[in-house]
């Protein structure tokens, strides 16, 4: 049937709900769809016609643009045996019709009746004005039901002014969510789909469902979309625009007259394409029918310089993959050598068509252009841009552009290459910059200590120095702030933040005119604020951060994956998961690419507030997804170490242990080279993790002692995150130093901790069982569950048999809940467990793992008094992982 692909139905269950509600009135009435090609009118017309087909007779009319000249042409497959004389007569095809529908004098029901036919007509503005003029009449005498598809309603209004009067219901087909976007891209591809590689795919598509499964074909084709360990992630491959994806763009193409095809190849070659530059050459009316036939949109406001653009992105990339050289050299020569446009990214589209064509361009655009392509995240033109820049006085930044374009591609030896001797050979301050910027870069990748930071201060302030005969003394001043930022930030990756916070809020109030060092001094700031337990004061540093990189533009958009990673981590620890949702998943963000080529800051973004919200599983997901990227970029930002131990650690929750032991072997293998706090929390998330696969001793030491070296460095937040993680896993010994860290700092996360820790401090069971039933947000399912144990662990050392019974009750409600099934055994306590739960008696446990029948009923005993049960049959009842002895089950291995 057509349109019965259940792919193309997705997020489309309240249209079609609506549809139906319509469609089942009686005889006069119906519904219109509206939207454009691709987004799934005729899927949900067929859904409907499935639906209601044994309700009612069901007939589909079909229009194109052939038949539009043909009278009653769409009618033709319900007009068999009309003659050509009579198709010139109305009455003569009403009734032909209305016999071929058994309607009229042919019914076997009156008008209106719940069985009047139902007509679909599919793509009603290529209807030619007979057919639909008949169709009005029918309607007008209830003698059918009518489902019309159409590209909007302007297109049908004239004719079917039903749809202003109820008898038509109007139902608009959006298109796809980003949401319903990485849903229906997870039906389609076998396994995971990264957060950002689905976000790509749908900013290339506008959510048209169609579009987005012929470019989820292509991009398997072409490497565009890449599996990794079972992670779809964006390689560095062009946006793939072969196959399907074009056979779907040249039928639109198709339907142009040659003057509205010419104009549609000139706006995507050279968009964005200023709308007044485009009137000027005479494009006005192209321009209307265009967007009338949504292939083109106006950008812009009235109060702003409009400027146009193809609908979809996929449809820019296409046609300028389909237009021959020879006519997009005619198209070119056209603009008589002028940029379309007045922004960055109008010279980047003419710089790349220009140099597609051999075309010359200025040496002065073609630095420009490179710069803005490295800005924008697009290091394949940039490297052309600069690779074309000839010998002479621009040859310097060149090569710099092309360091930072290699930056982005990871390819660093020949960035390290392209940037050597920049510093000392830029010809301005700018130049100069950006060469401390790229060598920077480069000195982070590669791990280590902070020793580059002072040389490069040095070897910053001396070409400052050198440039001073011939630059401005107001930018010299403003650039001797430069290399005090370096120290700063050295400060910062030291972990100095007393120091580091008074000197920047010093060079704060010093580059109040230069919005580079303001954003820079901002998202420093908001990183130490953080790191020092006062999130909430924090978060107005990283949003006066954000806020710039908006105002600003382009220029600074470099900056952005390091200012958005300060802002995403103030932004979890508030348990603001909505605005972090907003930052990492917003298809038309003006810094999406460089969320492409951030090494999986988005998942992991994503992941933390999963884990902060105790969705386990889906924790696991986005940190096996910021793994797979972060090891895909060469991890620009440092987050590999920590995704694999969070990851290690959200899979052992879930009882994952040999996906657990995995994570935690390649974290063992991963050098982080993040600043120096970075360090401790990822060595004692990766012990947090060991600890929650095994209750092994060595890792909950392992973990204290990482916290108490963060507590020796005031690492106050890597602290309060660590003990924190401990007590989540049953370890309360040092309840007391949490209660000092949370008074007075800043989150949701410190007040419950801190009650958390009272009640443990004051052995308080009452506290503890309230505590461990909360509806706080903040009071997540492991620290709940370790509440309970610890109320039960005292209960049962006090003589209240009543309190006793209560938090029993309490525990096997928590244990059957299924969030954690069996929460705190060791690893020893689980094999006994598991050979308990299928069958086997204690002397068999005994002889199967090496033990004695004393020590395997002490573990038996243990384990009761963890799940808070006291029967064998309810051990099985909480072990749904057990596997059928008699199936093949192996039990565990001999010896401790």
């Amino acid at each position: 049937m057509i349109g019965s692909n259940p792919r193309a139905l997705a997020g489309r269950d309240d249209v079609l709900s609506g549809v139906l509600e319509s469609l089942r009135r009686p005889g006069g009435h119906g519904a219109v769809i509206a939207a454009e090609a691709g987004l799934g009118k005729t899927a949900v017309a067929a859904a409907a016609a499935q639906e209601l087909e044994t309700a009612m007779p069901v007939h589909w009319v079909y229009a194109s643009p052939a038949l539009t000249a043909v009278p009653y042409g769409a009618l033709a497959a319900l007009l068999p045996d009309i003659t050509p004389e009579q198709t010139g007569s109305a009455l003569a095809v009403m009734r032909a019709i209305m016999g071929k529908l058994g309607i009229g004098e042919h019914a076997a029901e009156p008008a209106g009746s719940p069985a009047a036919p139902l007509l679909i007509v599919d793509d009603a503005h290529e209807m030619d004005q007979p057919t639909l003029d008949l169709l009005s009449q029918l309607l007008d005498a209830a003698q059918i039901r009518l489902l019309v598809l159409t590209r909007t309603f302007a297109d049908v209004a004239g004719t079917l002014p039903h749809m202003w009067d109820g008898q038509l219901t109007r139902h608009r087909l959006l298109p796809l969510t980003e949401d319903e976007v990485h849903t229906l891209c997870e039906q389609e591809l076998p396994g995971q789909v990264a957060t950002t590689a689905s976000v790509e795919l749908s900013r290339l598509t506008g959510g048209n469902p169609v579009y987005l499964l012929a470019l989820i074909e292509e991009a398997i084709r072409s490497g565009f979309l890449v599996p990794r360990h079972g992670i779809w992630v964006v390689s560095e491959a062009e946006v793939p625009v072969g196959g399907r994806v074009a056979d779907l763009v040249k039928g639109r193409l198709r339907a142009l007259d040659p003057e509205d095809r010419s104009a549609l190849e000139t706006i995507c070659l050279a968009e964005p394409f200023d709308l007044a530059a485009a009137f000027r050459l005479g494009m006005h009316r192209s321009i209307d029918r265009l967007a009338a036939a949504l292939l083109i949109q106006v950008c812009g406001d009235a109060g702003n310089a409009q400027s146009l653009r193809p609908l979809h992105p996929i449809y820019g990339e296409a046609i300028r993959k389909l237009v021959p050289a020879a006519r997009s050299a005619r198209l070119l020569g056209k603009l008589d050598g002028q940029v379309p446009g007045t922004g960055e990214e109008s010279l980047l589209r003419w710089v790349a068509w220009s140099l597609s064509l051999g075309t010359e361009v200025p040496a002065a655009g073609l630095l420009r252009a490179a710069e803005a392509a490295n800005n924008r995240s697009d290091p394949r033109l940039a490297l052309r841009a600069a690779s074309a820049v000839p010998d002479g006085g621009t040859l310097v930044p060149a090569r710099l552009q092309e360091a930072r374009a290699l930056l982005q591609l990871g390819e660093y030896e020949a960035a390290a290459a392209a940037a050597k001797g920049t510093l000392e050979e830029a010809p301005d301050l700018r130049t100069a910059k950006q060469a401390v910027v790229v060598h920077a870069q480069l000195a982070m990748r590669a791990g280590g200590d902070n020793a580059w930071v002072r040389p490069l201060s040095v070897a910053w302030r001396q070409a400052i120095e050198r440039l001073s005969a011939v630059e401005p003394p107001g930018a010299v001043a403003r650039a001797r702030g430069g290399p005090e930022m370096l120290l700063v930030l050295e400060a910062v990756r030291e972990g100095e933040y007393v120091r580091a916070e008074s000197e920047l809020v010093d060079l704060r109030a010093r580059a109040a005119e230069d919005a580079e060092a303001v954003l820079f001094v901002e998202a420093l700031l908001a990183e130490v604020l953080v790191a020092t337990g006062r999130a909430v004061t924090a978060l107005t540093h990283s949003s006066a951060a954000m806020a710039l990189l908006q105002r600003e533009g382009s220029g600074l958009l470099p900056y952005y994956p390091f200012v958005l990673h300060r802002h995403l981590t103030i932004l979890v620890w508030l348990g603001q998961w909505e605005e972090v949702h907003r930052c990492v998943g917003t298809a038309g963000s003006s810094a999406q690419r460089s969320l492409l080529h951030s090494g999986g800051m988005a998942d992991f973004a994503l992941g933390l507030c999963s884990l902060r919200s105790s969705a386990m599983e889906d924790a696991a997901r986005h940190f096996a997804a910021a793994v797979e990227e972060a090891e895909a970029a060469n991890d620009p930002e440092g987050v590999l170490a920590l995704a694999l131990g969070l990851g290690s650690f959200a899979a052992a929750s879930l009882g994952q242990r040999e996906q657990a032991g995995r994570l935690q072997q390649a974290a063992e293998q991963v050098q982080s080279h993040g600043p120096r706090q970075y360090q401790v929390l990822a060595a004692g998330i990766l012990s947090a993790a060991k600890l929650a696969k095994d209750s092994d001793d060595a890792a909950a030491r392992n973990l204290r002692a990482q916290a108490a070296a963060a507590q020796e460095s005031s690492f106050t937040a890597i602290e309060f995150t660590l003990r924190h993680l401990a007590m989540r896993l049953g370890d309360f010994s040092d309840a007391g130093r949490l209660l000092k860290i949370t008074e007075g700092f800043e989150g949701p996360q410190a007040p419950v901790v801190n009650r958390v820790a009272r009640a443990v401090l004051d052995q308080d069971v009452n506290a503890l069982a309230a505590l461990a039933t909360s509806r706080e947000p903040e009071m997540d399912l492991l620290l709940a569950r370790q509440c309970t144990l610890e109320a039960l662990r005292l209960a049962r050392k006090g003589s209240d048999r009543a309190v006793l019974n209560r938090i029993q009750r309490l525990v096997g409600k928590q244990g059957g809940n299924g969030h954690s099934s069996l929460p705190g055994l060791t690893r020893r306590e689980h094999d006994v467990a598991e050979l308990v739960a299928a069958g086997y008696r204690n002397a068999e446990i005994a002889g199967q793992l090496d033990l004695s029948v004393r020590t395997v009923e002490g573990h038996i005993y243990r384990t009761y008094e963890k799940l808070g049960i006291s029967r064998r049959d309810e051990l099985k009842a909480r072990f749904p992982s057990l596997r059928n002895p008699a199936a093949g089950w192996k039990p565990p291995p001999r010896g401790e």
